[in-house]
């Protein structure tokens, strides 16, 4: 009845009904990631991040076998511990770094 009353605020409860389910929304995601990161500290200062790293073969395989299917391979094979370990001929170009040596001896080590 309120529309019929006053036709040029006809879409504004759809508008702040998006407003503010954007504002939650935005909410929940800085919780979700102070969340995140607060048990990503609490792993590293446990000792429980460094019981769940992969071995060097088994994510090399990994790699393999993902890039053998045009995927491209997991994030960790191009971390500081395992990218220079890796035999990289073995992998197709399009998955190699680009120059692994670039970090070496750097302050930035991926």
């Amino acid at each position: 009845m309120i529309d019929s009353l006053f036709p040029q605020w006809e879409g504004v409860y759809e508008r702040w009904s998006q407003a503010v389910a954007g504002l939650v929304r935005n909410q929940s995601a800085v919780f979700d990631a102070q969340y995140a990161a607060g048990i990503a500290l609490l792993d590293a200062a446990t000792g429980r991040a460094a019981a769940t790293q992969p071995t060097l073969q088994t994510l090399e395989e990994c790699a393999l076998e993902r890039t053998r299917q045009g995927l491209p391979p997991p994030r960790q094979v191009y971390d500081a511990p395992y990218r220079t370990r890796i035999d990289w001929s073995r992998f197709p170009e399009w998955a190699r770094p680009i120059d692994p040596e670039v970090f070496e001896g750097t302050g930035h080590e991926g």
